[in-house]
């Protein structure tokens, strides 16, 4: 006969956001047996109660009762601060939720399942008779083998499982990467944009400083720039306001390179800043999918 029991216990999880709760419960969360993260964790703890029936003429054995124990004991997430929750997380996590108990609830029934074909292949030895030590050795053989294959099935369902998780969330995971490669990009124009910048700078410094010389030439023989459009200028003055002029339209082209490079990098930001709002959103739906 095969006797059964199972509980569900749980584990608390916090957070008032998509990233806090995740980042709660891969802090506080659980491990399969495998070593691997989980959300939700289903153990079983086999036992098995047997008596033989012995004869000594012949000596043979065969088995009076046998009793299959299987106790299972799910483990799964509680939020503990549901109220706090705004309308929409608190959708995603019930929602969440519900997959994990969804999850674990397949494992049950493999389980469960690993247990009745477990009493099938017992109950098909129990009506044999054969020598002691070989009716213990097929029990021994059969209860560990059952017990492996079950394992097997537990582990091809987690993998199909994540095979299907992953598949659902790979849409969301091509944009994100697209997302991600344009923010990189941005940052890498940023980087450049910057440095162009910072130049630009340093040459309006070095034109400004020398656009003050120029006056201050112009200074010491009664000239400024306004006088340079008048008639009959000694050669002196002529070359300064030439030099004025060049360094002026220098200037003004700086300008104009710093502003364009200003305007490109707002331009960037804005669009940066979008992306990052939506990868957010789309790293959020991403977590959610189950």
């Amino acid at each position: 006969m095969i006797k059964t029991s199972s509980s569900v216990q749980y584990y608390s999880v916090r957070g008032t956001t998509a990233d806090a709760i995740f980042d709660d419960m891969k802090r506080n969360g659980l491990f399969d047996n495998k070593g691997r993260r989980a959300f939700g964790v289903t153990s079983a703890e086999w036992s098995m109660d047997w008596k033989r029936i012995e004869t000594t003429r012949p000596a043979v054995c065969s088995a009076e009762s046998m009793t299959i124990l299987l106790n299972l004991v799910v483990t799964l997430p509680q939020h503990d601060q549901l109220n706090d929750l705004s309308r929409g997380i608190r959708t995603n996590w019930q929602r969440f939720a519900a997959s994990v108990a969804v999850h674990e609830q397949r494992h049950v029934d493999i389980y469960l399942n690993g247990a009745k074909t477990m009493k099938t292949r017992m109950d098909a030895i129990t009506t044999k008779s054969s020598s002691c030590s070989e009716l213990e050795n097929v029990i021994d053989s059969v209860w560990a083998s059952q017990q492996a294959e079950t394992e097997r099935a537990q582990n091809e369902f987690h993998l199909e499982d994540e095979a299907r998780i992953q598949n659902n969330r790979k849409p969301l995971q091509d944009q994100i990467d697209i997302n991600q490669a344009r923010l990189t990009a941005i940052n890498s124009e940023f980087r450049s944009l910057d440095q162009t910048l910072d130049d630009v700078k340093r040459q309006r410094d070095t034109t400004h400083a020398r656009i003050g010389a120029v006056e201050a030439e112009m200074a010491k023989s009664g000239a400024s720039p306004p006088k340079c459009s008048q008639a009959r200028l000694t050669g002196r003055i002529q070359a300064l306001c030439e030099e004025y002029k060049a360094l002026v339209a220098a200037d003004n082209a700086l300008v104009d390179q710093h502003n364009g490079a200003a305007s490109r990098r707002n331009n960037l930001a804005d669009e940066h800043n979008r992306i990052v709002a939506v990868n957010n959103g789309l790293i959020e739906a991403y977590n959610w999918t189950q």
